[in-house]
């Protein structure tokens, strides 16, 4: 990992800002390059910190897993989410303690499972009986959370029909788990990636109430409420996206009015990570081509932009030139990678100056989430290098 500690380290996310213009043009390394600000990094965990009080925030992984940003979450207080022992090891890598960690994800091998014991982590999502017997039988005595189906209309990507117990299964879940010796931790829902309904949370919270006093007349206090993930960010491509602050009121809300209160735990990866981070890249052909102008970049979606392909979600970044428009003005281009894959377009209207050319550079903004973990090597492109200001 290669970090640039010379530059400033935050930047405002303005085409026209002089200082920001100055920070990305004084950055001399080669394009494609990713540049992440652990300011923000920092920052935005801190918002998610003073938005739900008291709550215990586990950073999701998935979303990106550089080692040094996990360094500098880490070193905030932040906890993870963790979806498998590859994962795992990562955090083994940089000393984060088991009690900081949860194995999130509802369908686990059991081998995972055991060597996440191993390494003290003692809580373990599951969403089925089968699941049970594995954690059961691989970490005795462990706390586990019950998965329930979440209110995800209004998602980007939903998750409750390859996860989630429906909720008339969640009691008997639990008391199951009880049964088998492990510990009745809690609930934890999803509502899926990139939400739009500001509701969401607090709509899944109302389903839950009666669960909750249902296992609390079973006997069963439940210690913690885990609220997923699926916090926002704001592309290009959102038509609607609420503020967390939005969010927090609405889920807060809702939270008071359960039969007692549970800790709470959130996940964000997106929510918490995307708007860390900017790409920037280089237009290696300009072609006109069936009345539209098509840019070719050294980045596109196989190695840099996964997300922008139309059947993982079309997202659409914020898309500017380095430079400043002149007096030519601006017109609408289409932009593609590098690939001979015809899938590989990035998007097909973007506003920048109407005479740029081979050579110049693009800036592509909020592309912190699912952007490197996605990334591969199609026709042999590498993904691009990762800065840190």
């Amino acid at each position: 990992m290669q970090s640039d500690v010379s530059l400033i380290d935050h930047y405002v996310d303005n085409r026209f800002n002089p200082e920001f213009q100055e920070t990305l043009e004084a950055l001399l390394h080669e394009s494609p390059f990713f540049l992440f600000t652990k300011t923000r990094i920092i920052e935005n965990f801190r918002k998610f910190e003073t938005l739900f009080p008291g709550s215990s925030i586990h950073y999701a992984m998935k979303a990106n897993s550089e080692p040094e940003i996990l360094q500098t979450l880490s070193d905030a207080g932040c906890s993870f989410e963790v979806a498998s022992i590859y994962e795992l090891n990562m955090l083994k890598e940089l000393k984060v303690p088991a009690e900081r960690i949860i194995f999130g994800t509802s369908i686990k091998p059991a081998s995972h499972i055991k060597q996440f014991f191993d390494y003290g982590v003692n809580r373990f999502a599951f969403d089925s009986h089968s699941e049970l017997e594995k954690i059961a039988s691989a970490a005795p005595g462990a706390r586990v959370y019950v998965r329930a189906i979440a209110y995800d209309a209004g998602s980007v990507y939903k998750f409750s029909e390859k996860f989630g117990a429906d909720l008339f299964n969640v009691v008997s879940l639990l008391l199951r788990a009880k049964e088998l010796g492990l510990r009745p931790y809690g609930i934890s829902f999803n509502v899926g990636s990139q939400a739009s309904n500001p509701r969401a949370w607090a709509s899944t919270l109302k389903d839950l109430a009666p669960i909750i006093k249902e296992l609390q007349d079973a006997g069963v206090i439940i210690d913690v409420l885990n609220l997923g993930g699926g916090f926002p960010c704001a592309y290009t491509s959102a038509t609607h996206v609420p503020l967390l602050e939005v969010i927090a009121d609405h889920t807060l809300e809702e939270y008071k009015k359960l039969p007692y209160q549970p800790k709470l735990i959130l996940e964000p990866g997106r929510g918490l990570i995307a708007d860390t981070g900017t790409l920037v890249t280089s237009v290696i052909a300009r072609v006109e081509r069936k009345g539209a102008t098509w840019l070719f970049l050294d980045a596109g979606c196989y190695n840099a932009l996964f997300e922008t392909m139309a059947y993982q979600g079309s997202t659409r970044y914020a898309i500017t030139s380095m430079r400043q428009v002149g007096e030519a003005g601006e017109s609408l281009f289409a932009v593609a990678g590098p690939t001979g894959d015809s899938h590989d377009v990035i998007t097909r209207e973007v506003l920048l100056p109407q005479d740029i050319a081979v050579g110049d550079r693009l800036i592509v903004r909020n592309v912190g989430a699912y952007s490197l973990v996605n990334a591969s090597s199609f026709n042999g492109f590498p993904k691009p290098d990762v800065y840190f200001v």
